[in-house]
């Protein structure tokens, strides 16, 4: 009811706001600590950014959408100086992605030309694929261990993500597949078409997007605002180390909620959202790395 959801919101936003402080005081007493003390202080500092990402995502199902946005936004304030204390704290070398030229046998684009040299730098701590096109890309466990990653503007592209990042954004892709690990947090997803995301996550967050497939492996929910014509069926990824990557990602694999799909422009409880649809048997797919 009305008074529950209140209720809910006023404890989930006393709490997150509690939590949100509490990490942005120990960034601003980290520079006062000698250099062991500040790795120990940092990997707090992650844990609790962690904790606070998790109850965000476990809480959005009875808060209200402006809270959503609202506490959504908060939090990328937040990773966004966590991020820049520890660019700024523990400098990493940079290095290069080199592109595949070969595609899955499950992944049909156009041909490709060489692209040996076409490798872009990346920090690590930023873990970005951006302005990309007719290619195939690896990232690495390593490279996405506990990392934000982003994959932004790239159009044909079958990029790969092993598991375990801690949260994926994706925008302004086009004719792309994504084939993403297990992610211990949440997939954000923006102004996107044509595209096929195999994901599995604790939670998905999907704004403006058009024609497009999901294999959605989601422990919490999935959430869809301004888009059409999205298909969803579960989970069908394959590699070695998957099962491990779950494990370690924190997510039930026994739990999957990829046909709960929650459309905040469709109000109606009794009609089915003309946003979103179960996959026809025939668009189903396998995937492999």
């Amino acid at each position: 009811n009305d008074l529950s959801t209140l209720e809910g919101a006023k404890y989930f936003l006393e709490n997150f706001n509690k939590e949100k402080c509490d990490i942005l005081n120990s960034l601003e007493k980290i520079d006062n600590l000698s250099k062991d003390e500040r790795l120990n202080e940092f990997d707090k500092i992650s844990q609790k950014l962690q904790s606070l990402q998790k109850f965000h995502a476990d809480s959005t199902m009875f808060l209200p959408s402006y809270d959503v946005r609202q506490s959504q936004e908060a939090l990328g304030v937040l990773q966004t100086r966590v991020q820049e204390k520890r660019d700024e704290l523990f400098p990493k070398k940079k290095f290069a992605f080199s592109s595949k030229k070969k595609l899955s046998s499950k992944v049909e684009t156009e041909p490709v030309p060489s692209i040996v040299d076409n490798s872009v730098d990346i920090r690590l701590s930023e873990c970005s694929i951006q302005k990309r096109s007719h290619e195939c890309i690896e990232m690495s466990e390593n490279t996405v261990f506990k990392e934000d990653v982003s994959l932004i503007d790239n159009n044909f592209c079958t990029i790969k993500v092993f598991g375990a990042p801690s949260t994926v954004h994706m925008k302004n892709l086009e004719n792309c597949i994504i084939l993403v690990g297990p992610v211990s947090s949440s997939v954000f997803i923006s102004d996107c078409k044509k595209c096929t995301f195999v994901i599995a996550c604790q939670q998905l967050r999907t704004h403006s997007t058009v024609d497009s497939k999901f294999f959605l492996h989601v422990t919490s929910r999935a959430i869809i605002e301004d888009c059409e014509q999205l298909r969803f069926a579960p989970y069908s990824l394959s590699y070695p180390n998957l099962d491990k990557h779950f494990v370690t990602a924190g997510l039930d694999k026994s739990k999957n909620n990829w046909n709960d799909i929650d459309d905040f422009n469709w109000l109606a409880c009794d009609v089915h959202s003309p946003n979103w649809s179960v996959m026809k048997e025939e668009e189903k797919e396998e995937f492999k790395f």
